[in-house]
């Protein structure tokens, strides 16, 4: 399959230039050479994370672009979905902004939309002809990653609250693991703050502790749980999330190690791994 990185151009089975017009409009210019060089019947896949609007916008001009060239099957792999955790109206007044994204990349006819990581089945459910990347790869290698330099001692996986407990145990299934701890919290969703960090677990008698889940932005529900766990007996505590936004930086109360992808940019100072591999398979 031939792929359009939109992330990494040197990677990229077509060459393109991208710019930002004086009032702000993003551009793209495809290289016709390279485009009339493949076969318009095969596959093309486009590579990308739309982080912002700037970068969806820019998907829809490449698909229209592409439209133009009569390429037959245009599939887009996404690395990071925004507006995937606004999944529904959150307060009165606020939009469904899952649903404006969705309607525009419906809009565009992509063949097919592969997602690593959406937050919740409503990405899905909402854009046509989509499906889901799990985490479930990603996260075996990060742990072989951290057994090879530390010792292969016994181990929880954690969810961190209810958003992220469906897929820890289908997690846990792909892993062939029982050992799962569920945590709780509470948020105020006018303020934001996390309040009443609790778990069923009495002891966890030093075993580490893999906190999985999907997004770190701020890291307020890590570090109340990474506590919460060490409270109870917790050894090491190890964060594995897909998407690494870390808008409060790297350092987490509680927490040890961190692991996450470049699906949503490249991040220093912890273990980052290439999140193109799971979704150019």
């Amino acid at each position: 399959m031939n792929i359009l990185n939109l992330i990494d151009p040197q990677q990229s089975d077509i060459g393109y230039k991208t710019m930002i017009f004086p009032d702000g409009q993003p551009h793209i210019k495809l290289d016709r050479d390279s485009c009339m060089a493949l076969d318009l019947e095969e596959p093309l896949r486009i590579l990308c994370r739309i982080n912002n609007p700037v970068d969806l916008l820019l998907l829809l001009l490449v698909k229209n672009t592409l439209d133009y060239f009569e390429f037959r099957h245009v599939e887009v792999a996404i690395t990071y979905l925004m507006a995937a955790r606004m999944d529904r109206v959150m307060l009165e007044g606020e939009p469904f902004s899952l649903k404006v994204v969705a309607a525009m990349l419906n809009q565009a006819g992509f063949r097919k939309i592969r997602i690593f990581d959406p937050h919740s089945e409503v990405s899905t459910a909402l854009i046509d002809r989509s499906y889901a990347v799990t985490n479930h790869k990603y996260v075996q290698d990060a742990l072989q990653h951290y057994f090879t330099a530390n010792a292969n001692t016994a181990y929880y996986l954690v969810s961190p609250d209810a958003g992220a407990l469906k897929k820890i145990h289908k997690l846990a299934q792909y892993l062939g693991t029982e050992r799962v701890v569920e945590c709780m919290k509470e948020r105020d969703l006018k303020t934001g703050a996390l309040t009443s960090f609790k778990t069923t677990m009495d002891n966890l008698d030093g075993n580490t502790c893999f906190i999985i889940d999907d997004i770190c932005d701020g890291g307020g529900t890590f570090a109340g749980t990474a506590a919460l766990l060490k409270e109870k007996g917790a050894g090491k505590v190890v964060l594995i999330v897909s998407h690494g936004i870390f808008s409060k930086g790297t350092a987490i109360a509680g927490v040890d190690t961190i692991y996450t992808t470049d699906s949503y940019r490249r991040v220093e100072g912890v273990h980052c791994l290439p999140v193109a591999p799971y979704l150019l398979v």
